[in-house]
């Protein structure tokens, strides 16, 4: 069988195992380059896409072949081979070596601290990181536009600021410009008054890369609307990169224009989700190394936990706050201390309910006693009780990691953040500890 028609029997069992999305995204660009004895060799277009597919389905891809089309063999993704090239419209070698600084004039307007360096990677964000990094990479046409949506402070601008910063770098001859939807229309604006309309669209449809941010403020601006509709289409045509941001999905975008919508979709269309505890607790992290703050990973967590914010900025606000108030008061970062900071950006959690009210209530249900929760003994009927107490005193009373460890043997905070996130999965998962989570929970409350 040729290669062709094997990889159009892979495309279609790949629809079995993943939605019409997953495939076109992710399996339909690679291609086989060689079938040879025990081993099928496929060809990814860079290496974030190899680097995803390995990572997301090569078991998928196995058993593709293996089960779906009787191919006894192994699996493995290369790179596409030769030379990098610079797209087409800013090509140009450098005499003597000499590197170009990056096209920072006429104000492109780029944070230049917003870059992938510094920014924190995570399941929430994922799938738009990848992109984006690709799109960094110079790969133009894989993903044009790329559209990315989330709520606001997530990280949307960060990243599609990195994306040009990047580029700046492997390209400095590049024009990258960054332009908020509001900043687009005022200026459309103030150029229909002046009668500047041709150095207004000279200025947005001569670029090599445009970051337009917050696309969804366009929506009911008829005019506007009008001018980007075909700056859009005169970058896409000359395949020039767009990257947009948005808080919904392009469908989602009330009074937008259809004929817009339908070019949104044309590209790729990423989301960025709400942040877990654990990646807030790694973004403050990377925040305070970035201002030389000595941070306690476990006032991080309590503070990514116990925050009433999903947004980033909000949520480094919260750590400048914090630091003020050390510095003020030269103290040192603790959890006692941004109880005392951040008292009213705090989630209050049932102040009312004490610890012993939770052992209490756990160690009846269970019927076992407080003293076999401090012991060392690992069998289920010790461990998941022992678990759900942690679990319930951190989720209920806000204590910190050694203020539960203590309570029970002098346990490390490793040992509890452990016992806390293996009960916080089984409560997503498991519906049996998600009934005892709610009969306790009716114990205390009753």
């Amino acid at each position: 069988m040729e290669d062709a028609k094997i990889w159009e029997e892979v495309l279609k069992e790949a629809k079995k195992h993943c939605s019409d999305e997953v495939v076109s995204t992710w399996i339909k660009p690679l291609k086989i380059v060689e079938v040879r004895g025990d081993l099928i060799t496929l060809q990814a277009p860079n290496r974030f896409y190899k680097g995803w597919v390995e990572e997301k389905y090569m078991d998928t891809m196995r058993k593709i072949f293996n089960e779906g089309l009787s191919i006894d063999a192994d699996v493995r993704i290369v790179v596409a081979e030769g030379k990098k090239r610079t797209p087409a419209a800013v090509e140009e070698v450098q005499p003597n070596g000499v590197t170009e600084q990056p096209y920072y004039s006429n104000n492109t307007g780029l944070n230049r601290e917003n870059t992938f360096e510094n920014f924190v990677a995570g399941s929430s964000n994922q799938f738009s990181h990848a992109a984006c990094l690709a799109v960094s990479e110079g790969h133009f046409q894989m993903y044009n536009p790329l559209f990315i949506y989330g709520g606001v402070g997530l990280g949307k601008t960060h990243l599609m600021q990195a994306a040009g910063n990047r580029i700046l770098e492997r390209f400095p001859k590049m024009k990258v410009l960054y332009i908020t939807s509001e900043t687009f229309t005022n200026e459309m604006i103030n150029s229909l008054r002046s009668k500047k309309m041709d150095e207004f669209r000279n200025k947005y449809r001569n670029i090599d890369m445009l970051l337009f941010d917050d696309v969804q403020f366009l929506a009911g601006k008829q005019r506007s609307t009008e001018e980007f509709f075909h700056t859009f289409n005169t970058l896409y045509d000359m395949h020039k990169q767009i990257i947009l941001t948005s808080d919904k999905t392009p469908g989602e975008i009330p009074e937008m224009e259809e004929r817009l919508i339908s070019r949104f979709a044309w590209g790729l269309i990423a989301d960025i989700q709400t942040p877990t505890a654990e990646e807030k607790t790694a973004i403050m992290m990377k925040r305070a190394d970035m201002m030389n703050l000595r941070l306690p990973e476990e006032v991080a967590l309590f503070i990514a936990e116990n925050i009433k914010t999903e947004n980033i900025r909000e949520l480094i606000g919260a750590l400048v706050r914090l630091s003020a108030y050390a510095s003020f008061h030269n103290e040192p970062l603790s959890i006692d201390l941004a109880r005392k900071s951040l008292d009213r950006f705090l989630v209050k959690k049932d102040r009312m309910v004490t610890q012993d009210d939770i052992i209490k209530a756990v160690t009846e249900y269970f019927n076992v006693k407080l003293a076999d929760l401090k012991s060392k003994k690992r069998t289920r009927s010790v461990s998941v009780p022992r678990q759900l107490s942690m679990y319930l005193l951190r989720d209920k009373l806000s204590m910190s990691l050694q203020e539960v460890g203590d309570l029970f043997g002098g346990r490390d905070h490793s040992t509890v953040l452990h016992a806390v996130q293996t009960i916080e999965k089984k409560v997503r998962d498991d519906k049996e500890i998600q009934s005892i989570v709610e009969s306790i929970e009716k114990t205390l409350y009753s």
